[in-house]
């Protein structure tokens, strides 16, 4: 065991066996710190090991390297269904090249940019962060509902200047995404919200969305008694805009005024020479 590296991974109940270093990539062999699973058919705990299986998954980087994680999801066989089964892991999926962590983080970024550049700049196809987003978000889908008060609703740019985007739900006082629908039509939305159940939506009291207002008669249909605002981020982003905008036709005018007076001046000091050309001769 490797006492300091298990600290800075951080992962309950896991273990840091052994690590190497590859170029900027730090590669740490892990696996539970427990001797038994549940069997997922029966229930019945078994602490007979089948065999290990070992899979690489991509985790949050540490101070800078890229770490990739050696995991070692144990089988385990029943001694009542006398079958072998895959150990849970809390940190990451089934099937999953990345730790719940670290989707989790691509997610957030994505909130903030676009797919493409998000994949980009964390090395990932496009193919790979669309199913971090579904993973996430059937994920999130768990999650209890009952403390949302304030929703927002904002789209996604899958890639700049494509015209694809998603819909992403998020929860404003807890800051999570709660919710992504892959297409913008009023109807998948509509189905999105409808599936949280009516005790859901009538406990939200505001509903947050860009000032376009696309969904806003949805939004009164769905959740009458909701306050629909106009969501800060595109305030703050476009007031700054704006002023931009006036600045740069401020300093365009200035420029201009001020070429019309040296255009002037030179007009003048021209006619000036032509005069004193005519009295001399």
């Amino acid at each position: 065991m490797q006492p300091i590296l298990t600290e800075l991974l951080n992962l309950p109940g896991i273990e840091v066996e052994n690590y190497t270093k590859v170029a900027d990539r730090l590669i740490l062999e892990v696996e539970a710190k427990t001797t038994k699973a549940k069997c997922p058919r029966c229930g019945e705990e078994s602490n007979h090991l089948h065999q290990n299986r070992w899979y690489f998954a991509r985790d949050l980087s540490i101070s800078g390297q890229e770490v990739l994680l050696k995991v070692n999801r144990r089988q385990f066989k029943c001694k009542k269904c006398e079958k072998p089964f895959s150990e849970e892991l809390e940190f990451i999926g089934k099937r999953r090249k990345q730790t719940n962590r670290f989707a989790e983080m691509i997610v957030q970024q994505v909130l903030h940019s676009d797919m493409h550049n998000v994949g980009k700049q964390n090395d990932l196809t496009d193919e790979e962060v669309w199913s971090m987003i579904k993973y996430i978000s059937e994920k999130k889908l768990r999650i209890d509902l009952k403390p949302l008060k304030r929703l927002g609703i904002d789209e996604i740019a899958l890639r700049k200047g494509q015209g694809d985007y998603i819909v992403v739900l998020v929860d404003l006082d807890r800051k999570i995404p709660i919710g992504f629908v892959r297409s913008r039509k009023q109807e998948e939305i509509r189905k999105e919200l409808e599936g949280w159940g009516k005790e859901v939506l009538e406990q939200i009291i505001e509903v947050s969305m860009d000032l376009s207002g696309n969904y806003k008669g949805l939004i009164n249909k769905l959740i009458p008694k909701a306050e629909v605002v106009a969501d800060r981020f595109h305030v703050t982003k476009i007031v700054p805009e704006e002023l931009k905008t006036a600045r740069n036709d401020l300093q365009k005018a200035n420029k201009e005024n001020k070429n019309v007076n040296e255009k002037k001046k030179i007009e003048e000091a021209l006619l000036s020479g032509a005069e004193k050309s005519e009295k001399r001769c």
